[in-house]
């Protein structure tokens, strides 16, 4: 397998600066290319070099744009707690898009927190996708239900109490990110040093971290706890988030972080979706199955 080759660019979006990767040396998408765009969001607590291992296994006929996303490592951290929530998130995003796409249909692609970004955003902004490809990140719908219905699901939701505590910061610090380490597994951290070292770089920076953290503090939903009474559930508003592009699910069923039901009542809000499960692969499917997500995104965008 070939390295493809990813080129570092800055585009100012909404008065802050986002840092992306492109296989394109130029700071401009060819607007009179005919080949696929691909825009991928990455999760918590990863950056753009997260998607690096499967986009070397996609075909070099498609274009590749990975942004880190707002505040996160490279891109700017931004001016106030309350950019970070959904909807301003959405509407920076959507201009990203707009300025790296040129035009051209883009199939979005996220994982983690970039797919919670992604879903909402391919459902109010379709006019800038051709098509959605989700791996391991729950719709704001169906989660928001889970969380109602399903005990277990509130107890694997838990770890979001950590991130949006007042001492969230200082305890990661303290404890040398402990918490953000056994999220991604120590192998990561022996298997790929130059990816992990990007990494521990923008969670040492005391402003990036801030605003990697504010992306919880900002959930649409609070997550209730474990044994929640009546009134805490009833509390909670299910969004109405309908997808009506052409939507691929990849999924590791080994995730530690949702209830494999979330996935149950995905139809009822995509009008045409595409699944696959990896039965092996855990919530890091991106990295861990690099191969086979290619392969179905390679024959799902075609």
């Amino acid at each position: 397998m070939e390295k493809r080759k990813l080129y570092d660019h800055f585009l100012e979006v909404q008065g802050h600066s986002i840092h992306y990767l492109s296989n394109t040396y130029e700071n401009a998408v060819d607007t009179e290319s005919t080949r696929p765009l691909l825009v991928f969001l990455h999760g918590f607590p990863e950056n753009a070099h997260a998607w690096e291992g499967l986009i070397d296994h996609l075909p070099k006929r498609f274009d590749v744009v990975a942004p880190d996303l707002p505040g996160y490592y490279k891109s700017e951290p931004l001016s106030s707690i309350e950019d970070y929530s959904v909807p301003m998130l959405l509407t920076r995003i959507a201009a990203f898009v707009e300025l790296v796409g040129r035009k051209r249909q883009v199939v979005l692609v996220g994982h983690d927190w970039g797919g919670a970004i992604a879903w909402p955003l391919a459902a109010f902004h379709s006019q800038l996708f051709s098509k959605l490809i989700i791996m391991n990140a729950a719709h704001p719908s169906t989660f928001t239900s889970l969380l109602k219905t399903s005990r277990t699901q509130r107890l694997k939701s838990q770890y979001i109490h950590q991130l949006i505590a007042d001492d969230a910061h200082e305890t990661l610090v303290q404890s040398d990110f402990s918490l953000l380490r056994n999220m991604l597994g120590d192998a990561l951290f022996s298997s790929d040093k130059r990816y992990a070292d990007t990494l521990l770089s923008g969670w040492k920076n005391s402003d990036t971290l801030r605003a990697m953290l504010n992306y919880y503090k900002n959930m649409p939903q609070a997550i209730p706890s474990t044994d929640a009474d009546d009134n805490e559930l009833a509390a909670l508003r299910v969004p109405n988030i309908r997808i009506v592009i052409p939507t691929l699910v990849l999924w590791g069923k080994n995730d530690d972080a949702f209830d494999v039901s979330i996935l149950d009542g995905l139809p009822n809000y995509v009008e045409e979706l595409t699944f696959h499960q990896h039965n092996e692969a855990t919530h890091w499917i991106h990295r861990e199955q690099a191969q086979w997500a290619a392969g179905h995104i390679n024959k799902f965008v075609v």
